[in-house]
């Protein structure tokens, strides 16, 4: 009997067709738990989910502020983010340290926020250590002056990378110096802020309104809740509203923006057009998928064209922005000076077959399972939960966004694809922000018909280009 079932299975082995892909399965089923929601007297929202496979908690505490506009104090943020780790008003930077490190703990601090992981049995004492962080930091003034000192030097040894100086022009350009997405801390804006600059800025946008406190691990709902009144019942701050911002129009038509950095052997290519794409749009799912396609990975259109065709450089990439604010739709890759020309005319040419011809089904369909795989793959984390809740609270979705997320995903069609891609991919009014050595492809991309304007380091226009 055994034979025989052998030599069937066999047969039926040697019947199967190699040649023929097998067709993929049905979307994963998304079975998320939803986390218990508390809402404290002052505001904060606390979301718990309690995962008993580790003994071992976390929490995160965000404050939901939005763009902050720093303007001539730009820096001020970031000072603040290290202030709120040198210590608190009872203890010193080393003495918490000591505390946090004896328990095998991390906590850490930001203008956004603070954090606290540690086993089960420390857990409360790391939270009620990071929320005291938070509430009473010390503004130790030799603290103040040390990292601000330490930004000055960073500033200032960026000035000749090519990644550093394009990672804050390419906003600033496209958004303007004076708005909060736009604007950028220099060592001159660093060197002018004081202490008191920070504790304006902290009494400000540190509050419990507009807070989201999300607990996950191995605690009870009841525990987390009675923990979080102890260690923020009693807080009160001023009172936050989500900011309203200005839209931002893009140019009439695509205009290459140039940053001459002569020292540099390759350049740093960036092409922008801004968009509007909250997470409860229609076209969110399409958006992403047709970004994949584009530029998500070394098996995009981007990739395959500059590297494997072209070999301009060692990766080309898009990306796109999703949320409450006007965002931006980028494709970047960095490029030998010689080349820059030829590779901005490459990287307009795959955004345009985008917007003008149907995808290929099976492309299509790769990256749907790619999309699958990933999606159902991220749940293993128990904190992914808690993150979708408040998202969906932050965002206003519906509250099965994430439960039907796969659905969505495997419903986009060619015709979506290239609907979304005509909508938010564009390189007929884009800016393409540039950082390199100019002289080297200035002349071939004037010859390709591109208005070229020139910035310097700062995001200044100057002339000359």
């Amino acid at each position: 009997m055994a034979v025989a079932g052998l030599l069937a299975q066999v047969s039926t082995a040697q019947k199967l067709d190699r040649t023929i892909k097998p067709k993929p399965g049905p979307a994963p089923v998304i079975n998320i738990k939803d986390p218990v929601v508390y809402k404290l007297s002052n505001g904060i929202t606390v979301l718990v989910v309690q995962d008993n496979k580790l003994p071992k908690v976390s929490a995160s505490y965000s404050i939901d502020a939005g763009p902050i506009t720093e303007g001539d104090k730009a820096g001020v943020i970031d000072l603040l983010s290290g202030m709120l780790n040198e210590g608190t008003s009872t203890r010193t930077k080393q003495e918490f340290s000591a505390e946090v490190a004896k328990m095998g703990a991390e906590v850490k601090l930001s203008a956004y926020g603070g954090s606290a992981s540690a086993l089960t049995r420390f857990f409360p004492q790391a939270f009620l250590l990071m929320s005291s962080a938070l509430r009473n930091p010390s503004f130790d003034p030799a603290a103040f002056e040390k990292l601000k000192s330490i930004m000055i030097t960073n500033l200032k040894s960026s000035e000749r990378n090519g990644k550093a100086v394009s990672g804050r022009v390419v906003n600033a350009i496209v958004y303007g110096l004076d708005h909060p997405l736009g604007e950028f801390a220099t060592d001159k804006t660093v060197g002018a802020l004081k202490i008191e600059d920070l504790k304006e800025i902290y009494q400000k946008y540190i509050t419990p309104s507009r807070g989201y406190l999300t607990i996950v691990g191995d605690i009870k709902p009841s525990e987390a809740k009675a923990l979080a009144i102890q260690a923020f019942g009693d807080w009160k701050g001023t009172t936050l509203s989500y900011p309203k911002l200005a839209l931002v129009g893009a140019p009439a038509k695509t205009e290459v923006d140039v940053v001459d950095l002569p020292n540099l052997v390759q350049s740093e290519i960036t092409l922008v057009n801004l968009i509007d794409l909250p997470l409860s749009s229609p076209d969110y799912h399409a958006v992403l998928l047709a970004n994949e396609i584009l530029g998500g990975g070394a098996d995009s259109k981007l990739f395959r064209n500059l590297r494997e065709k072209h070999a301009f450089t060692y990766g080309a990439y898009s990306k796109v922005g999703a949320g409450r604010t006007q965002t931006t739709f980028n494709a970047s890759a960095s490029v030998r000076n010689e080349k820059v020309d030829s590779a901005v005319v490459e990287m307009v040419r795959e955004i345009n077959v985008m917007r003008s011809e149907k995808v290929d089904p099976q492309v299509l369909q790769n990256t749907k399972n790619y999309y699958n795989g990933s999606f159902a793959l991220g749940l293993e984390t128990t904190s992914r939960s808690a993150s979708f809740a408040s998202n969906i609270l932050i965002n206003d979705l519906p509250k099965d966004f994430y439960r039907t997320y796969l659905q969505k995903i495997n419903a986009v069609t060619p015709e979506d694809i290239l609907r979304v891609s005509k909508k938010y991919f564009s390189a007929d009014n884009a800016k393409i922000v540039i950082v390199g050595k100019a002289e080297k492809f200035v002349p071939g991309l004037k010859a390709a018909g591109f208005i070229v304007k020139g910035y310097d380091k700062n995001a200044m226009p100057v002339k000359g280009l």
